[in-house]
């Protein structure tokens, strides 16, 4: 399961949801809203939270990633998600990547 959380809205990812996430996220920037988006990915051997924007400050901690987590924190890193201004095509991009996997 992906799910996507933008502020308070939260959805399970599918690709459908592109104009929703495009929408929502320069709709709250538009009205001078921060914007946090916050990725949860439970599948297989992944359990992977990953955020980008205005988020609290959370803490980390836990076990060590493995190599598919690794794998996907090196993409996100990669893609440049959480550069400002949020950019919502790099998000669903990075979103159907990893729905394919």
């Amino acid at each position: 399961m992906i799910k996507i959380v933008i502020n308070e809205q939260s959805r399970e990812w599918d690709n459908s949801l592109a104009g929703w996430v495009n929408g929502t996220i320069k709709g709250l920037e538009r009205d001078g809203t921060p914007v946090c988006v916050k990725i949860s990915i439970v599948y297989g051997d992944i359990n992977l939270g990953l955020s980008a924007g205005s988020c609290p400050g959370g803490t980390s901690g836990g076990r060590p990633l493995n190599s598919h987590e690794l794998e996907l924190v090196e993409f996100w890193n990669e893609v440049g998600i959480d550069e400002t201004p949020l950019n919502a095509g790099k998000i669903v991009s990075f979103l159907n990547r990893i729905k394919r996997q």
